[in-house]
């Protein structure tokens, strides 16, 4: 009976609905996105389904200057909203189309993207979408978005919206052909500027300008000595330094080379493939710049005030250890214990290992206690350090330490050194490694706990690992705290928190009946949200709450229902 059923709704979806025709006048513009994006519901995107939403399709067209495609396209995306990565196979789920149809429109959202309409991440296997917040708020103030440059009057303000647009690049949501463009257009704005003059002059080429501007932005917001291949790869489309400009440098025959930047010196010795600013370059080129009040930081340096407080509920056990955890970690007790470790001739380091299913809250808790101990997080991406290129691999890892260390020399309090996502660095090493790729993952582990084992600092490593863990590792981690999925208890403590008008009652049902992390809560609470906002009602929809975790729990197989 049950297969029956099943087929029966295959067979359902496979059929493109009969959408009715839409003849309501949309009165502003989140209101025809309404109309178009709740008539595409197994619509299967077909002409019919075209026509039957043109009044509303139109409209949109015309107030925002895009194509009637770009309109259904970019409605269906603002339906997801609440996800900072909308993939094809999410409105495939939506329409009951193929993605392979949806390819058809990508020039379309590549369009779109050009206007800054959204932003497109590219990815190795798919790309997915971010609506930036500045759209969605002229959408709800009913104005159509236009893209404006921000107006740039000094040096600071250029590299200030120089660090805005970088992290746009260092996600993949905009290309490097775009950043490239971007950079020039600021650099005219402040071109009366001494700095912008001497760029024009010393180099002739905007990529060489986009370069030294990059490598500027890491001395000044952490006065970085130690630049690689791989920092100045983050400007690059696919984070990789093209190997003509690589070479030229490494020859000393770039046009950078003449006067600007030049290899990095360690202990006497000049370090290959590692470069700094000459003094010409920062005593005199960004003489303008305010060193002494940095007007901003690393995108890789996460200050703690900036990080938003949030409560966290833990099951007893976790709760317990993470209090813990957070009491050794403050300004105040940490020294002491750092000095009686080194007294028993012990590491001085934290080494500390969150892991567990995804979505019980591992990332959020470093997050937590960086803000209640004053620390900033230096993250590193594990994708970022991994190269094609032989050996380079394990310079990258090396100079991720090498930076910490750094910061920690110039800061009073260490900062948390956070691996986060770490289960492709902590998994067993391969025994009798043949294959180069074998050989650069075991290489990478062995740097890691060789520094794991002099870090005067603090380091933690998130990971959903539970059987695969390195030996060398789980020895290494003084702290190993497991993060289970919240019992039911813990789970209406959660929903409630989410949804502050949702009474205990109906918390511990939604509790009882769904087995869901708190992540996975978080993100429901958040459509909730968003489809409360569009309807502008303000009653607490329980029907509706209920259809939201049943539509989580039907596309990711993983979720299991727990109650009645």
């Amino acid at each position: 009976m049950i297969k029956r059923r099943n087929q029966d709704l295959f067979e359902e979806m496979a059929q493109p609905r009969i959408v009715p025709t839409v003849t309501k006048q949309p009165e502003c513009l989140l209101e025809a996105m309404e109309l178009i994006s709740e008539s595409a519901n197994n619509s299967h995107l077909t002409d019919d389904y075209f026509k039957a939403v043109e009044i509303p399709t139109m409209y949109l067209s015309e107030r925002l200057q895009i194509t009637p495609i770009q309109a259904v396209l970019f409605s269906l995306l603002i339906d997801h909203i609440d996800d900072s990565s909308i993939r094809l196979r999410d409105i495939a789920d939506m329409t009951g189309c193929s993605t392979t149809r949806l390819l058809r429109f990508s020039k379309s959202l590549e369009e779109l993207a050009e206007k800054f309409f959204l932003r497109i991440r590219k990815g190795n296997s798919h790309d997915s979408y971010r609506i930036p917040r500045e759209v969605i708020m002229s959408l709800r103030d009913n104005v159509p978005y236009v893209y404006k440059t921000k107006d740039i009057s000094n040096v600071n303000e250029f590299f200030d919206e120089y660090e805005q647009i970088f992290g746009e690049r260092r996600c993949d949501e905009i290309s490097y052909e775009m950043l490239r463009k971007l950079n020039e257009e600021n650099l005219e704005q402040i071109g009366n500027t001494h700095f912008a003059q001497t760029l024009k002059q010393e180099l002739h080429r905007a990529d060489d300008r986009l370069v030294f501007v990059h490598m500027a932005h890491l001395y000044i917001s952490m006065m970085d000595e130690y630049i690689s291949f791989q920092d100045i790869g983050q400007i690059y489309d696919d984070h990789i330094m093209p190997s003509t400009i690589k070479e030229d440098m490494r020859l000393q025959i770039s046009a950078l080379q003449q006067t600007l930047i030049e290899n990095s010196n360690r202990d006497g010795m000049a370090q290959p493939d590692t470069y700094r600013l000459t003094s010409y370059a920062k005593n005199d080129v960004l003489r303008e710049v305010s060193m002494n009040e940095p007007t901003h930081t690393s995108q890789q340096l996460t200050k703690h005030e900036t990080l938003t407080e949030k409560t966290l509920v833990y099951n007893e056990q976790e709760g317990k250890q993470i209090t813990e955890l957070s009491s050794l970690l403050m300004p105040d007790r940490f020294k002491g214990i750092q000095d009686s470790l080194e007294k028993s001739g012990m590491r001085r380091g934290f080494c500390c290992l969150f892991y567990g299913a995804p979505g019980t809250g591992k990332t959020e808790t470093v997050y937590q206690i960086a803000r209640k101990t004053g620390r900033d997080i230096l993250q590193v991406n594990i994708n970022e350090i991994k190269s094609c290129w032989v050996g380079e691999s394990e310079k990258n890892i090396s100079n991720v330490f090498d930076r910490y260390r750094n910061i920690c020399r110039e800061n009073k309090l260490a900062p948390i050194l956070l691996f986060n996502e770490a289960d492709a660095i902590l998994g067993l090493r391969m025994n009798g490694a043949v294959r180069g790729v074998d050989k650069m993952e075991n290489s990478l582990q062995n740097i890691i706990l060789q520094e794991m084992e002099t870090l005067d600092g603090v380091m933690i490593a998130t990971t959903n690992l539970t059987s695969n863990l390195d030996k060398a590792f789980e020895r290494r981690f003084i702290y190993k705290i497991k993060f289970e999925k919240p019992t039911i208890e813990v789970r209406c403590k959660i929903w409630m928190q989410m949804l502050k008008r949702l009474n205990e009652m109906d918390a511990t049902q939604l509790a009882s009946r769904f087995d869901f992390s708190g992540g996975e809560i978080e993100n429901i609470a958040r459509k909730h949200t968003v489809s409360t906002v569009l309807s502008g009602s303000s009653v607490m929809d329980l029907e509706l709450l209920c259809r939201i975790c049943e539509q989580e729990r039907i596309e990711s197989a993983h979720y299991r229902r727990v109650g009645f």
